[in-house]
């Protein structure tokens, strides 16, 4: 007998898919642009799975009030889960699909079942999954899924490992997505096989859980307990997502950390001329403001993804304990509080560490942009300085020049008189030369006057500014 050919018998798969429908940004009635993409996903899978009902999905939740206040913690969105029969069958069956959409806090959750009431082969599995339908590649929820198949299995103890490998092989047959065995447990006397594929992004992660019932208490628990699973697996959908944002907002800062240190080098490397560093020093006065800002909002982020994390690991550790009260002696379910004591912490310190890395590059901006003010509100002063001192000279020049072109002694007529001593200054009769030679010497003197007094202002005005 092959793997694939191991029995199983009441197979089914279950996806619990997680998709975030509101902003903390947003007021509390408001919803996200993309918040119906997981209904509308959820339709696309009337293709594969050929059920046309599938497609009207998104406008039943539409058509009732779902657009509950976020202070709701759980809404159900339909009064009864969704329930339809397929074509498509299993050794003869047929399989029953059960839809169960629910509002999570600030999270649309889809709870989807595909089974069948029959023994089959592990093979059969591939079935559960046409065309790859289920993957999250497919399903796009924002926030990420898990996807659970059970089964009771009908071989041997010792068989179950291998069986639960066969079952996710095929499960993933045509696909090159099957995620690698990390773990395994025992849950509500039944063990239980934990695959991940261990991808940040929530539209490439690939988590999985093979549950194989080998006690007749474990659907009971499992029905008693289906809350607390639900929400577990929604705040573990939350933590990866706020990590894979925090690692987003890191590396975005960490480029514009690398302007940064391109702006002090170029800052040292400023024209000496006035003038073109002035032009310089505001060009970057206009470049560097954005940055500083989306620096420290990505700061920010980074601060509230870590909060995130934090907040929905102590939700994650009640739901776990809630779990927990219901377990049964011989229990192991250390790969879901691993998640928590290791993923989880981990996480929390590399986002700490990063803050710590970055928030010193956030003062340096700060440092760097008033340095730049203060530089051009200085460089400026010294301009409009160097200008009404140029003003003032020009004036006290040229009011010089008018009051010595008035003065009793005529110095000018002298010196003409002294050059043409037979002609005579009384123009026009004077004749064109010595009226000119008036004119332009007595322009220039008088001129000449008022430069030298307006020298002289001007070094009297500069030693005392020094």
């Amino acid at each position: 007998m092959t793997d694939t050919a191991l029995p199983i018998k009441n197979p089914s798969v279950t996806l619990y898919a997680f998709h975030l429908c509101q902003d903390l940004s947003q007021e509390p009635e408001q919803l996200r642009q993309d918040a119906n993409q997981l209904w509308q996903n959820c339709a696309k899978l009337s293709g594969p799975l050929a059920i046309p009902d599938l497609k009207s999905i998104p406008e039943k939740l539409q058509s009732l009030p779902t657009q509950t206040p976020i202070t709701s913690h759980y809404v159900e969105l339909l009064q009864a889960p969704l329930t339809y029969t397929a074509p498509l069958q299993l050794a003869g069956s047929p399989l029953t699909v059960q839809v169960y959409p629910v509002k999570i806090h600030d999270t649309y959750a889809l709870d989807l079942t595909l089974s069948c009431q029959n023994t089959v082969a592990a093979s059969q599995f591939s079935r559960l999954n046409p065309q790859g339908c289920l993957l999250a590649n497919t399903i796009q929820a924002s926030l990420g899924q898990t996807l659970v198949l059970y089964g009771e299995p009908v071989g041997t103890p010792e068989e179950d490992r291998k069986l639960a490998n066969a079952c996710v092989d095929a499960f993933f047959q045509g696909t090159d997505q099957k995620p690698p065995f990390i773990a395994s447990g025992q849950l509500f006397g039944s063990p239980i096989f934990a695959y991940d594929n261990g991808k940040e992004k929530p539209t490439e992660q690939c988590h999985l859980l093979v549950w194989l019932n080998r006690n007749r208490e474990t659907l009971n628990l499992v029905e008693k307990t289906s809350l607390s699973f639900f929400n577990l697996l929604c705040c573990r959908s939350k933590i990866l997502f706020a990590y894979d944002q925090a690692r987003w907002c890191y590396r975005q800062t960490r480029a514009l950390y690398g302007q940064l240190e391109e702006e002090v080098k170029g800052f040292k490397e400023l024209a000496t001329d006035p003038e073109t560093r002035l032009e310089q020093l505001k060009q970057k006065l206009t470049e560097m403001p954005p940055k500083t800002f989306d620096y420290a909002g990505y700061l920010r982020d980074l601060e509230d993804h870590k909060t995130a994390i934090a907040t929905n690991a102590k939700n994650y550790h009640y739901w776990l304990e809630k779990i927990g009260e219901s377990s049964l002696p011989g229990d192991n379910i250390e790969f879901l509080e691993n998640f928590l004591n290791q993923r989880t912490k981990l996480f929390q310190r590399q986002i700490q560490v990063n803050l710590n890395y970055l928030k010193p590059g956030q003062q340096l901006f700060d440092q760097m942009l008033g340095s730049i003010r203060g530089i051009v509100e200085t460089e400026q002063a010294q301009q409009e300085k160097r200008l009404e001192r140029w003003i003032a000279s020009v004036g006290i020049g040229l009011a010089v020049s008018g009051i010595s072109s008035q003065t009793a002694g005529k110095p000018v007529e002298s010196i003409i008189t002294q050059l043409y001593s037979k002609e005579s200054l009384n123009c026009p009769t004077a004749g064109v030369t010595p009226c000119l030679t008036y004119s332009v010497v007595f322009v220039l003197f008088h001129v000449g006057v008022g430069a030298f007094a307006a020298f002289i202002l001007d070094r009297i005005i500069n030693r005392g500014g020094k």
